[in-house]
Formats: structure tokens, C-alpha cells, sequence
């Protein structure tokens, strides 16, 4: 993952491996924003009941990030050192962005797990079977008498009880919080290797004026001792 490196996961060309890393910026994230628009993203709406500003802000993250990714989509097609520098930049803050909303994200869920719990029970877990877009705090009653009633059309349409709830809060909270750390780790890379790309063209720019100037220092040497003689 150093200066060194000339591949992108030791197969892909630099050029479309940037290609490739500004795509997944875009359609990762665009997913992200669209899944939270629509009520079917857990994150999002599960960290915006708990704390509905983090709801706004988060999605205001993902549409940068996306917005950065179809950057370096329409810009990877030209090997542009000035986009490539850009891009460099850019992907390192698409990575500061997303770590800062994934995890202030987890440590919200994880903080207001009790909320989790009465939204999942008047509402059910949020998927793409089952969206939930309001972002209301579920208020239910303590009492151990009682159970989850199902109403069709409703918010309670897919109630649930606590007992399913706490497994599939529980195993939501363990299996986000593996899988964003492999995500962030993986998107670091992804951003050294844009930087690396960077660095190539610079570097291959500067090649490029040296070899023309040693040309030109050669031609002019050549025609001053062809003057003398």
C-alpha cells in the first residue's frame, strides 16, 4: 500500500482501479441516501428516532460522499493530474465522513438500545420489508402484561415482541459494527490507492519535463558547437 504500489488489489491497473473505487462511492452511498429517504435503512433511521439532527446530518454526509464518488467517476475517464489530485483529496474525505456518520451512528444505537427496542416492538425491525419513516420516539408502557398488537396500516402493522426484538437488535448492533469496520479499513485502501495514482502522474509528469529539457539541452549543445566548427 506504499509509493510502490502499481496495482490496485495486486490486479487492477491504477487508472481503472480509480475508476472502480469512485464508482463505489457513488452507488454505495447512493443506496445509503436512498434507503434512508425511503425508511428502509436501519442505520439511519434507528440513530435519527434517537437523535433526529444526526438523521439530517448523516444524510447530508452521504450525499457528499456521493457526490465526491461521481466526481471521480466523470473525472477517472481523463488522466487528469489535476483530478487526480483532486480526487486524492477527495477520497480521503469521503473516508473522514463516512467513519465520523457510521460511527457516531453505532454509538447512538448503542447508547439509546432501549429505543431501538420500543420502536422495533411497536413497529417490527427495519428492512426493506418493512419501512418505518417517522422519526418519533415509540413510547410503549413498561408493564409486563403487555404484548405487541398488530393493526394493518399502521405503525403497529408489524409489531413484535421483545423478545425477537432484542435478538435482532443485538445481532444488528454486533454484525454493523464488524462490517463497518471492514468497510472503513477497506475504504482507507481504496484512498491510498487514489493517492498513489495521484503520485504516478506526478511523478511520470515530471519524468516527462526532464527527458524534454535534457532533448532540448542536447539539440541547443549540438547547434552551438556546429556554430564554432
Amino acid at each position: 500500500m506504499g509509493l510502490g504500489m502499481d496495482k490496485c488489489c495486486c490486479l487492477i491497473p491504477l487508472r481503472l482501479g480509480t475508476f472502480i473505487i469512485a464508482l463505489w462511492f457513488f452507488i454505495i452511498y447512493l443506496i445509503d441516501v436512498v434507503t434512508g429517504f425511503m425508511g428502509s435503512n436501519a442505520v439511519t433511521i434507528y440513530s435519527g428516532q434517537a437523535a433526529k439532527a444526526w438523521y439530517y446530518i448523516g444524510m447530508i454526509f452521504a450525499v457528499v460522499i456521493c457526490v465526491g464518488g461521481l466526481f471521480g467517476i466523470l473525472g477517472s475517464l481523463f488522466a487528469s493530474r489535476k483530478f487526480a489530485k483532486t480526487f486524492s483529496v477527495v477520497a480521503w474525505t469521503c473516508c473522514v465522513l463516512s467513519i465520523a456518520k457510521y460511527l457516531v451512528s453505532l454509538i447512538i444505537m448503542v447508547v439509546h438500545r432501549d429505543e431501538l427496542m420500543k420502536s422495533c416492538r411497536r413497529s417490527g425491525f427495519v428492512g426493506f420489508n418493512n419501512n418505518n419513516v417517522p422519526l418519533s420516539q415509540a413510547v410503549l408502557t413498561d408493564s409486563s402484561y403487555y404484548s405487541p398488537v398488530r393493526y394493518p396500516g399502521t405503525l403497529n402493522a408489524n409489531a413484535t415482541s421483545a423478545e425477537q426484538c432484542q435478538s435482532s437488535v443485538q445481532t444488528f448492533l454486533v454484525a454493523f459494527g464488524v462490517v463497518i469496520f471492514l468497510i472503513e479499513v477497506l475504504q482507507i485502501y481504496f484512498a491510498k490507492v487514489v493517492t498513489n495514482y495521484a503520485s504516478r502522474l506526478r511523478n511520470g509528469a515530471r519524468h516527462h519535463r526532464l527527458h524534454d529539457q535534457q532533448i532540448k539541452d542536447f539539440e541547443e549543445s549540438r547547434y552551438h558547437m556546429s556554430t564554432v566548427y
